[in-house]
């Protein structure tokens, strides 16, 4: 990632802390961090100051740091003015061909193969890969050391925990969990939550 003007961190959390590391490794500016919490206003995070969202960030370039898919959503459809940049760690590998989409942040060790599309304020973390041809939709967070094989598509919102890897060509829905480990090797329908080796949907009630 290049980018002439400064960036805005939002959120000052754990995940707040890679997305951070990654603009540094990238040679980006951060002004200051902006958070919700009431109790992190006025502190100091990593070096940054920590400030109130309203008003600091209209009309700036900004970038999405919070690991929760809902919250990230909500904060980009509600910031209309902002600027949305970006990151792609220098220790990443992006095939020129694959599309990234705008607030989107590539980790450390993240592959990223020919012909995948990437949509906006996804999460591609520390050493997951997709493959060839994937789509993968907006929001989604896809969790350290996840594999996507050829032509796997994931819906808007889908959170993929740690090591779950998916079979080619199959469909995750939006909105789905898949549990870390997990092994998917058949469509998962929108909003479920799939489990083990091979993957089965789980009722969320747990009956």
């Amino acid at each position: 990632m290049t980018h002439d003007a400064s960036v805005i961190v939002v959120g000052a959390g754990g995940h707040a802390k890679v997305v951070l590391a990654t603009l540094r490794a990238c040679g980006v500016v951060v002004d200051f961090v902006v958070d919700e919490d009431p109790q992190k206003e006025g502190s100091e995070w990593l070096g940054l100051r920590v400030l109130p969202p309203a008003n600091h960030l209209d009309g700036r370039s900004a970038i999405l740091a919070i690991g929760h898919n809902q919250c990230r959503a909500r904060f980009a459809r509600e910031c209309e003015t902002t600027t949305w940049v970006r990151a792609i760690h220098p220790h990443a590998f992006v095939d020129p061909s694959a599309s990234i989409g705008v607030g989107t942040v590539v980790f450390a060790g993240a592959i990223v193969q020919p012909g995948a599309g990437v949509g906006e304020h996804v999460i591609v973390n520390t050493g997951a890969s997709i493959d060839h041809d994937c789509r993968v939709g907006d929001f989604v967070h896809l969790c350290p050391g996840v594999h996507l094989a050829g032509g796997v598509s994931v819906g808007e919102g889908a959170l993929l925990g740690i090591g779950s890897v998916v079979k080619p060509g199959v469909s995750i829905g939006a909105w789905c969990t898949v549990g870390s480990g997990a092994a998917v090797i058949s469509d998962l329908r929108p909003h479920c939550t799939a489990i083990g080796v091979p993957a089965k949907q789980v009722d969320p009630r747990g009956e």
